[in-house]
Formats: C-alpha cells, structure tokens, sequence
C-alpha cells in the first residue's frame, strides 16, 4: 500500500513540474526571449526558435564594435510548433554567451530544398573581420547540434545546389576573399567540405556587393 502511494506521489510530482515548465514557457519565454525564429525542420513543418536566458547582464561592449547593445547570459534554446501553444524547452545551454542585439548575432540561415532544414546559425566575433558560427536545427521536434564550426565574414547562404556557402577576408592575402562551400549531412549532423575558390579584393568585393 505504501509503495502504491509512493507511485502516485511520483506521477504527481513528475506531472507537476512538467506543467509548470510548460506554464513557464508559454507565459515568459515567447516574451522574454532575446530571439524568436521562424525556421522549417528536416520534415518541412514550421517551428518558432526561442533564443533566451533566465538572467541577463547588459553591456555597451563588443570586440571591434564598441557601442553595441550586448547581452550576456547562458542561453538557452525553446522549440514551439508553429499553431501549437507548447513551448519545449531544450537542454542546450551556451554559458556565457555575448548575444549582440545590434548585429544580430543569432539569425536563421534558409535552405533552397524541400529536404533540407533551415539552420539557426549562434555566432561569435573572432577578430574584426571574422565570426565563428555554431549551426543548429530542428528535426522532429529536437534541437540538434551541428558537429562543425564555421568561420565567415559575410553571412552564409545556401547556393542554388543547397550547399552553405560562406565568405571569408584575410587582408593579409593576395587573394584576399575565399569562397568555400560545405554540404549538410543529416544522418551525421554534421558538415562535409565541398571545396574553395579565392578571390582578389576587387572580385570579392563585386561578389560582397550582390550577396
């Protein structure tokens, strides 16, 4: 009998806390989030992002953009299906993480095919002229983490083939601008180098202009 109860007083616990997550995320993460996003999963059905931490601290400064509005927390990711009032929380946590309210530091990256997921792209200043980016997206309802890193100067983009494609400067190269492409693999999460073309300042600079 008392082991009976015991079962009960769990059920009643575990449901509980699973409501008051729930009752959490839907009355303050949508509003409280730092970023909502609009990105497609891996079977083609809509999901907001939210981008948000339980306790933030402001501060006017970024590396090489001093001025910025800048928020730092440990962040973490909430998925929601777009039509549904379920809020899910996931257990990514980014510790420490300058969000650039600025320069938009977290933004969606949209594929060109139906069989293929948009990407939320969380990014880092590396130096002034180059960001470190970490890919995520969604596939049945779980947020997944891309295994690779990107570094870029321009935002990346998807090409006509739907691969990521990213612009790189090093001003200290003769050939100053570097195109490289990557393909997405989903069985593994992660990303396949697909090749890298490189460009004069004057080339890269006409193809920076229509990006």
């Amino acid at each position: 009998m008392k082991l009976k109860k015991w079962f009960f007083l769990l059920i009643f616990i575990m449901g509980y806390f699973q409501l008051q997550t729930y009752a959490y995320a839907e009355n303050d993460i949508s509003q409280k989030s730092r970023v909502s996003l609009k990105v497609k999963d891996t079977e083609g059905v809509d999901y907001n992002v939210h981008f948000f931490a339980p306790n933030e601290k402001k501060t006017d400064y970024y590396l090489c953009s001093t001025g910025d509005e800048v928020y730092i927390g440990d962040y973490s990711f909430a998925i929601q299906k777009q039509g549904k009032k379920e809020i899910k929380m996931t257990s990514i946590r980014l510790k420490g993480y300058p969000y650039n309210q600025t320069q938009q530091t977290v933004f969606p990256v949209q594929t060109k095919s139906k069989l293929y997921p948009d990407i939320v792209l969380v990014s880092e200043q590396v130096d002034c002229n180059t960001k470190l980016g970490h890919l995520y997206y969604v596939d049945k309802g779980k947020m997944i983490r891309i295994k690779h890193t990107i570094v870029y100067t321009l935002p990346p983009r998807f090409n006509e083939k739907n691969q990521l494609e990213t612009m790189n400067y090093n001003n200290a190269a003769d050939l100053s601008w570097e195109l490289s492409t990557y393909t997405l693999d989903l069985k593994s999460s992660s990303l396949k180098f697909a090749g890298k073309k490189s460009f004069s300042y004057e080339e890269g600079k006409k193809i920076r202009d229509s990006w």
